[in-house]
């Protein structure tokens, strides 16, 4: 679990047992005889309710202080610039964004990095509408003994997730945005998007009728840095933690080593640095490897 939202992860995961153990001790507690117990219902509900909103207030307050730290981060590093890296493991992604940069850290750089903390504050406000809109409905449907809460609540629940669903995958909507975003980020780097996943609506399968949106085909960053032609390709279907750092470097003699995750092999044409299953800022420290052995 990341350590910014600790305290909601670990909030999600007691309190769904907490609640699981109260609504089975209210249960059990509840008169056998009474065949409508509305008020053992009222409190099952209540208990679901305030796991619900502490759940959304923890994950909020977590957003906020990452989102706070990394914003205050992220100028620091840009203010200090491209800095000599001995060992890219022991900073953060965001120090090692700001110490490989090849130019000057604009603010459009910097803007595009808390934009992305502003489509995480979006969809959290969106997911506390949806459950707010669930905790009204169903425990009303039970309470009033009627379908007029689904009737009045379902159609609002399914509209608003279908809102979220076309915001995100329209054109130019979060996706498309959050690709833009990233070629403003990667500027500094001398890097730029030449080739980006493909979204579409697939088929679940078989045994599970109706579709999902997926996207298709990896994320390629190339450009030049320090005299060498670079390309990073991020994310494949069968390893979305996967990419592939390449520098180019002619003259090099051939070697092959590799680890547990992560390959390294060298020829004519330069170094290529690919990792399976990294994390998203794990081809950063590729690309300080490959780009010091290439240089010898």
């Amino acid at each position: 679990m990341s350590g910014g939202f600790r305290r909601s992860a670990v909030f999600g995961i007691v309190g769904v047992v907490v609640v699981a153990v109260l609504a089975a001790v209210l249960a059990l507690t509840a008169d056998e005889g009474d065949p409508n117990p509305k008020p053992t219902l009222a409190l099952i509900f209540g208990v679901i309710a305030v796991f619900v909103i502490g759940l959304i207030v923890l994950q909020r307050a977590d957003l906020e202080r990452v989102a706070d730290g990394e914003a205050a981060a992220a100028d620091r590093a840009a203010a200090e610039g491209g800095r000599q890296i001995e060992n890219p493991t022991t900073l953060s992604d965001t120090d090692l964004w700001a110490a490989m940069a090849t130019a000057p850290i604009g603010p459009e750089a910097l803007r595009a990095r808390e934009e992305g903390w502003n489509v995480s504050r979006r969809s959290l406000r969106l997911g506390a509408l949806v459950c707010a809109l669930i905790l009204l409905t169903v425990p009303a449907i039970y309470l009033l003994e009627s379908f007029v809460p689904l009737l009045i609540g379902g159609p609002l629940i399914l509209a608003a997730a279908i809102y979220g669903g076309i915001k995100a995958i329209a054109p130019g909507g979060e996706i498309d945005s959050a690709y833009d975003r990233a070629e403003v980020m990667m500027e500094p780097l001398g890097l730029r998007l030449t080739e980006r996943p493909r979204g579409g609506f697939e088929l679940r399968g078989p045994t599970m009728p109706g579709a999902d949106y997926r996207l298709r085909g990896p994320t390629v960053f190339s450009g030049e840095r320090w005299g060498r032609a670079v390309s990073v390709r991020i994310g494949n279907h069968e390893d979305p933690g996967g990419s592939e750092v390449m520098v180019a470097e002619p003259g090099l003699h051939g070697f092959e080593t590799s680890s547990k995750l992560v390959a390294v092999r060298s020829g004519p044409e330069g170094i290529v640095v690919s990792r399976r299953r990294g994390k998203a800022g794990d081809w950063l420290s590729d690309l300080w490897l490959a780009e010091r052995l290439a240089a010898g």
